[in-house]
Parts: structure tokens; C-alpha cells; sequence
């Protein structure tokens, strides 16, 4: 059997063993059953740790020293979105635009090239200036040159854009977060006690690992099957752990926004990508941005996403499969223009009203709000920042926003990161969050309360 063959082969081990035995966490560093919940989507900032590790594949990575390629200027369209929205207009930079911000992005993402990520791709916005860079390659095969612009998935950064949609219902009164998930799901055997709020919040009961890759699945023999929503649903259903109550426990779970997706169907009649598209991504102009469930393609020119097998293994390519088994927890495909416009909107106002923007941030019991969590970042006013960060097969990215809506950063890199110790490092989103200062800070000291909770890596 050849290396190539062989690799999906270790990846479904990987998959199966990470999810079947028993994990301690370690101080500073990320379990393995975090690094499997990471494999099937769900990515929560770390605690710190080893913001590094040895590189993917030191003889194909570029050096980070290459030359750069920066855009800056006026972030771009956005059209209204909802009743109270704005027009948007492109401005000119205003002098209140930090200097020489194009260089501090270089430097932060020559920290995940440099721990071994081939490519990456960086940006912020302040007010309507955007400036994004790219580093490293998007393909290892054709030494191609990473561009701002491309695109990547963007895992759970998806779950926000679903909790907008579910809590825009809410405010058209068409939907009560409190309102239980059967009343709309009726025929599924769901908890009677288990809310929509539940489900946004991470609190459903419902268990990290969804059984998707319960062997004999495997990434490989799964890459172009098709899952529906009810499908997958009955999938998590049989995992055998006893679940809590609903609203007494955290525990982050695909199946909770795959739900969401269901109940956005059940209340509007209409698929959940039409939904995404005509609240989100056409009205605020994300014309980079899609939510391909069906085709296992990343369309127009994008990252290539690559895994890390052993030491000295080459990097697996990953970049052609399908998202169904995530659906509306993770499958969009975005850029870091467009996922920065989106957060701009969410926070000044336009995508929702302030009393559930309030809600979607109260992250008080369980440090995870309602498709957000917070970040410690001292450097930057009010010292916390919102946003979330996503892990599929081959990529990591993060988006964050100050919660005044001034600021937004964004990163996609090709690969996942590992620790001297073979964790997941957290680092990508760390340096998505160190973005948002004005100076170059340690990203390792940046920090989510998030996953200050056991439950959140057992």
C-alpha cells in the first residue's frame, strides 16, 4: 500500500481513538479528544500553551521571510440588511487608521507559517478600511502564492451566521428561544425539556462526539456521501454516554446548530442556504461566500487545506469533500473580507436588535453565548473581543470583533497546527484576536474563559 492510500487510512484510526478513550487535560495544552472535537468541527479558543510546533512539512512550507501580498483600502460593498440597516458607502481612510498595520499582520502571520501552516491569509478592518495579507502558498503541489482573497472553510465560524438567522426569526417574532426544539422537530425523539435557546448555547445534552465517524465511517470511505439533517440527528442520538438535562451542562456539539439549521426549515419553508443568503451574504455583498452542503468542491481560487499525519509524512490533501455531515455547524466557505463584513454587521447593529445582540453575548454561566464567545484581549478597549473560531478537515480560521463593532480580524490557514506534544494549538485564533491591537502582542496570552470549564475538553 502506498503512502497515499494509506493516509485516510490512519486519519480514520486517528479519528476513532481519539474519540474512544479517556483524556486528561493538560495545563496549558489542548487534549486529544479536543484535537478530535476539533476534526469534526467544533474549535474553541485554547488556554494558552504551546503556540506552535514542529512544522507540517518543513521541506514544502515556504519561508516567512517571502514577499507578502497586501491589499488595503475601502472594505468594499455592503448592502442593507434588515429593516433597521443603514446604506453603506465606501469611505476613505480616515487618519485614525493605524500605520503601518500591514506590517503588524505580516509579523503575526509569519507565527503560523513559521509553526507550519503552508499558507495564510489575515486581515482587519477598521470602520470601512480593510487591509488583508497573505503568506505562504495556497497548493503545495504548484508552489502557488497565497492571496488575500482566497477562499477556505470556515468550520464553526459558521455557527454564528446560523444563531443570526435563528434569532432574526425571534425578532419577527416567527420563533421564541425558549420555545422547545420538538414542538418544530417532532418526529426526531428529542428531549421535551430542550429549547432553541439550548441549542444556540451549547446546552442541549447532546454529546461532542455526533458518531459520524464511528468506525467503519471514515473520512475517506465518507468524503462524497451525503448526510441530511434528520440523518445526522438520529446518528448523534445513538451515542451511548447519558446525556443532562438540557440547560444544566455545556458541551460544545455539532448536532446542536445542525438542529438550529432544521428548525430555520421548519419555520421559514425554505432551505437553510436560502436563508443564509438572503439575510446574510447578498444583502451585505459577501459575494465571496457560500454554503456548498451538496457539491464537496471549493469553487473559484481558495486555499488548498492539508492535514498533518506523522513526522515525516507528507501533508494529506483535504480540500475536496463533502460538508453535509456539518451543514448549517459548519460549511461555509468564506474569505476574510467577507467574514469581517459580517461581523462589522452583527455588532453595529444592522443584522440584529440590540436586545438580542445582548443575549447572543451573555456568556456569563457557561463563558459561550448564543454562537459567540469572548477573548481576553487587554490591548484592545474594554479588554475582550467576540467572535468565534472553526476547525474542519485542512483548515483553521477564526473571526473576532471589538463589541462596539470598530475593529474585526480574520484568518484562514491551510492546516491545522500541532504542539511539541502532537496537541491542536490554538495559535490561529490567537492570532486572529492579537490582530485587533495596535501593537504586535504575545498571541499565547490571549486567553477565552471558554475553555477555563473541564467540560469543555472532556
Amino acid at each position: 500500500m502506498t503512502r497515499r492510500h494509506a493516509a485516510p487510512e490512519v486519519l480514520g484510526i486517528f479519528l476513532h481513538h481519539t474519540l474512544t478513550r479517556d483524556f486528561v487535560m493538560l495545563p496549558g495544552l489542548l487534549s486529544l479528544r479536543r484535537l478530535a472535537v476539533l476534526v469534526l468541527g467544533p474549535a474553541l479558543l485554547g488556554l494558552g500553551g504551546v503556540a506552535g510546533g514542529p512544522p507540517l512539512a518543513p521541506s514544502s512550507t515556504p519561508p516567512a521571510s517571502a514577499s507578502p501580498l497586501v491589499l488595503t483600502g475601502p472594505a468594499g460593498p455592503a448592502g442593507p440588511a434588515g429593516p433597521a440597516a443603514p446604506s453603506a458607502t465606501a469611505a476613505t481612510p480616515t487618519s485614525d487608521v493605524p500605520t503601518g498595520s500591514a506590517d503588524r499582520l505580516e509579523r503575526l502571520a509569519d507565527l503560523v507559517v513559521d509553526a507550519g501552516a503552508p499558507g495564510v491569509v489575515l486581515a482587519r478592518r477598521d470602520g470601512e478600511h480593510t487591509t488583508r495579507i497573505a503568506r505562504g502558498v495556497a497548493d503545495l503541489r504548484t508552489d502557488r502564492a497565497a492571496r488575500p482573497d482566497d477562499r477556505y472553510r470556515i468550520g464553526s465560524n459558521t455557527k454564528t451566521m446560523t444563531a443570526v438567522v435563528v434569532l432574526q426569526l425571534v425578532a419577527e417574532g416567527r420563533l421564541g428561544l425558549d420555545d422547545k426544539v420538538a414542538r418544530w422537530l417532532p418526529d426526531l425523539g428529542l428531549d421535551p425539556a430542550l429549547t432553541v435557546r439550548h441549542l444556540l448555547q451549547q446546552t442541549s445534552g447532546l454529546r461532542t462526539d455526533t458518531m459520524v465517524f464511528t468506525p467503519p465511517r471514515t473520512y475517506e470511505n465518507l468524503r462524497f456521501r451525503y448526510f441530511g439533517s434528520g440523518e445526522l440527528v438520529r446518528l448523534a442520538l445513538t451515542n451511548p454516554e447519558p446525556r443532562p438535562a438540557p440547560g444544566t451542562a455545556f458541551e460544545y456539539s455539532n448536532t446542536n446548530y445542525v438542529l438550529a439549521g432544521m428548525v430555520i426549515e421548519k419555520v421559514t419553508h425554505r432551505p437553510a442556504a436560502v436563508e443564509l443568503a438572503r439575510r446574510i451574504f447578498r444583502p451585505l455583498g459577501m459575494t465571496d461566500t457560500s454554503f456548498p452542503v451538496a457539491s464537496p468542491f471549493v469553487t473559484g481560487r481558495h486555499l488548498r487545506g492539508y492535514l498533518p499525519l506523522t513526522e515525516g509524512e507528507e501533508p494529506y490533501d483535504t480540500t475536496t469533500y463533502s460538508m453535509s455531515w456539518l451543514r448549517t455547524a459548519g460549511a461555509v466557505i468564506s474569505t476574510t473580507r467577507d467574514e469581517t463584513t459580517f461581523l462589522r454587521a452583527l455588532f453595529t447593529g444592522r443584522l440584529l436588535p440590540t436586545s438580542l445582540l445582548t443575549q447572543m453575548m451573555d456568556a456569563d454561566t457557561f463563558g459561550y453565548g448564543l454562537g459567540l464567545f469572548p477573548v481576553e484581549v487587554p490591548c484592545v478597549p474594554g479588554g475582550v473581543v467576540w467572535g468565534h473560531n472553526g476547525a474542519v478537515f485542512g483548515y483553521d480560521s477564526a473571526t473576532f470583533s471589538t463589541p462596539d463593532g470598530s475593529r474585526q480580524a480574520s484568518i484562514g490557514a491551510n492546516t491545522w497546527l500541532l504542539d511539541a506534544s502532537g496537541e491542536l494549538s490554538p495559535l490561529t485564533a490567537q492570532v486572529a484576536a492579537a490582530a485587533l491591537c495596535d501593537d504586535v502582542p504575545d498571541p499565547a496570552t490571549l486567553r477565552s474563559p471558554q475553555l477555563a470549564r473541564p467540560s469543555a475538553a472532556s
